[in-house]
């Protein structure tokens, strides 16, 4: 595979509801996602550490230890293990790098 360019404001406007991720790229075995957040999300932890990268509005990521909210340009890495969840008073968009052949499992 080459370089590509990736038009991020396109693939975030295929998002068709909350909670609901687009699948926008698969490099060898790593997977990047757009997600569309609104709301309190459901509890997860996951066998692979994932990378959320901040897009547009505000999210808070939080784990049993720590409640953190993101800002724009801004990211968190939530190890393998984590449980962890996603909460947004209003749409907020973000990006989330992972493994793409790896189990998540609601906690």
């Amino acid at each position: 595979m080459d370089i590509q360019v990736i038009d991020f404001e396109k693939e975030v406007s295929k998002l068709e509801s909350p909670r609901r991720p687009h699948d926008m790229v698969f490099i060898d075995d790593s997977l990047l996602r757009a997600v569309l957040c609104e709301g309190k999300g459901k509890w997860y932890v996951h066998d692979y550490d994932e990378f959320f990268l901040h897009h547009k509005g505000s999210v808070v990521i939080e784990s049993d230890n720590s409640t953190i909210e993101l800002k724009s340009g801004t990211g968190i890495l939530v190890p393998a293990g984590v449980r962890h969840r996603t909460n947004s008073e209003k749409p907020a968009v973000f990006l989330v790098f992972r493994h793409k052949q790896t189990a998540c499992m609601l906690a």
